[in-house]
């Protein structure tokens, strides 16, 4: 995916408009330093443009040019975030706080102005948590990607497929110290920098959400909608400006929709609302220590689509796994994209299976997503035959 920075033509021309293209231009870079895995930013004036590089993999990437008084605008951005001057002589060094990761931020002035490099620090205990969890690199990304504006993202799975797990995942990929978070919890609740908990058991979960918004909570979580008041009042908090994370019990993306309009919220409400669907079920991981290609049965084959004699993965037991032949489980998920045809069709009132014909025209489904762990020999093909018939 490319950013287009010159989507910002407001900034050369030096019109009002220009003062909001500097976050959004910075925001849009930072996301895509995040997609290309990038450890550097570098941003160099030159006579009448400015270069903008990546350094990826070890090496420098020239990635856009833009309109001097655009690249100003986004230094004098980047040195606010950090509270640095960008009109300073002198090297200076200083940090921003961007969607839970530390960027520092240096300058150095030279001939036709500040030279700006950003290093992402990973963040404590590595950045991929998402990836642990078993998504794949690709949704992850996309996944981190709408955790850093507004909108709601919807969690569903069936009880024990571990949907609070990937949703406490979420909420500390959400939270920083300056952008806080409620979490809206029965049961155990741990703690977490820049989040405070809230147990449902006590006060509704739809009031507590109301009471986030009036206590300023940049991030609300609420691991079960179970009715209509806690579905509207998630709807509500996204349109006073919240990201809101929310669990349901559903069996895929598609469902997880159907039950929002099953409570009746509104149509229009939620298609504008909705950024992100994951569904997600657990399989259990085949040992890597012990697994080994053999060859599908025909009946196995038969349900998975898979061609006659295709090689699948099985695993005998070894010291490793203590003779299981397995070794804990592994998510699979799928992911419905609050785009603008999404969007549309919710508004309309689409079915189950308009909704899907276009969720998965070209991602998987939570069928085909189990299928391809059974082909890369991360679970069995057994397991997937299972996630497929639902």
């Amino acid at each position: 995916m490319q950013i287009d920075v010159e989507q910002y033509p407001e900034a050369a021309r030096g019109t009002s408009t220009a003062a909001s293209a500097g976050p959004a231009l910075l925001e849009a870079l930072l996301a895509e330093a995040v997609l290309l895995e990038a450890s550097h930013l570098h941003v160099d004036p030159g006579a009448a443009r400015m270069e903008i590089s990546f350094r990826s993999s070890g090496l420098i990437h020239p990635f856009r040019e833009m309109a001097r008084a655009q690249g100003e605008l986004l230094v004098q951005q980047i040195a606010t975030g950090a509270g640095l001057d960008a009109a300073s002589l002198l090297p200076q060094r200083g940090e921003l706080h961007w969607r839970g990761e530390q960027i520092e931020v240096f300058l150095l002035p030279v001939v036709r102005g500040q030279r700006v490099v950003l290093r992402r620090t990973p963040r404590q205990g590595g950045h991929r948590e998402l990836e642990a969890l078993g998504m794949s690199p690709v949704l992850a990304s996309e996944t981190r990607a709408v955790l850093g504006g507004s909108g709601l993202v919807l969690v569903a799975a069936p009880p024990g497929h571990g949907r609070s797990t990937t949703l406490q995942a979420l909420l500390a990929l959400a939270v920083t110290r300056t952008r806080p978070g409620l979490a809206v919890a029965t049961g155990g609740m741990p703690e977490s920098i820049g989040v405070t908990w809230a147990d449902a058991s006590i006060v509704a979960p739809a009031e507590t959400l109301r009471a986030g918004i009036e206590q300023d909570f940049d991030v609300l979580m609420l691991d079960s909608l179970a009715d209509r008041a806690a579905a509207a009042a998630a709807v509500q908090a996204v349109q006073a400006g919240r990201l809101v994370l929310a669990g349901i019990e559903a069996g895929d993306a598609v469902a997880a929709i159907q039950q929002m309009r099953s409570w009746r919220v509104e149509a229009f409400h939620l298609a504008s609302a909705l950024s992100l669907v994951l569904a997600q079920r657990l399989v259990r991981r085949l040992c890597p220590t012990c697994r080994e290609p053999v060859q599908a049965t025909g009946s196995v084959s038969a349900l998975l689509g898979f061609d006659p004699g295709a090689i699948v993965y099985a695993s005998t037991g070894c010291s490793a796994c203590e003779g299981t032949g397995f070794d804990g489980k592994t998510g699979v998920f799928e992911a419905i994209r609050g785009d603008a045809t999404i969007r549309r069709l919710v508004n309309d009132g689409g079915d189950a299976a308009i909704l899907a014909r276009h969720a998965f025209i070209s991602t998987p489904n939570l069928g085909s997503a189990a299928r391809g762990l059974a082909r890369t020999g991360v679970t069995t093909p057994e397991e997937a035959v299972r996630i497929s018939r639902g």
